[in-house]
């Protein structure tokens, strides 16, 4: 039996793939053409619906990455109303709140998606800037309307607070005398 990480990977190798790799995965689903195997690595899941983050990543196994790795799904968006063109972009008892408006992915000049930066929100301060989500969604010049609204998605846990609480916490007790330097 091969050794498995909790990411469905073999142990040693790593799923770090380039913008325009995630994109050609999300086209391969939405056209169901080129063959590009998924398979454990890139969940589908709907990140749109009742669970919060840190719930879905509790689902998946991401307690069991190592630092810096993220989880993959294909979701699909669901529009504020049946003929408007505003997403509902709402999670559990929260919202993904976008950073910006999107970047391009372009690959020899040719614009394949766009990748949206959004991060969680729901009022409790201690999950404020911990959740990030990279939208990637395909240009319609690509596949016209992508009818089913599909687009893949990274959740990545940003540890950074709780990197610098740990690091306040341990420079007050250096100060003041509890731990030697």
């Amino acid at each position: 039996m091969e050794d498995m990480d909790g990411g469905g990977m073999m142990v040693g190798i790593r799923f770090k793939p380039s913008d325009a790799m995630l994109i050609g995965y999300l086209y391969s689903k939405v056209t169901g053409t080129g063959g590009l195997h998924h398979g454990e690595i890139i969940k589908e899941f709907d990140l749109y619906g009742e669970k919060e983050p840190w719930e879905i990543w509790e689902l998946f196994g991401g307690d069991n990455l190592q630092q810096g790795q993220d989880l993959y799904f294909f979701t699909q968006l669901k529009r504020k109303s049946q003929n408007g063109s505003r997403i509902n972009r709402s999670v559990g008892n929260g919202t993904w709140m976008s950073e910006d408006s999107g970047k391009p992915i372009t690959y020899s000049g040719l614009t394949l998606g766009l990748k949206k930066r959004l991060r969680y929100e729901n009022g409790m301060p201690q999950q404020v800037g911990r959740w990030i989500m990279h939208e990637y969604s395909l240009d319609s010049n690509l596949v016209g309307n992508n009818g089913l609204g599909y687009v893949l998605c990274r959740i990545r846990k940003n540890d950074r607070r709780e990197d610098k609480r740990r690091k306040l916490n341990t420079d007050t007790a250096t100060e003041l005398g509890l731990i030697a330097c």
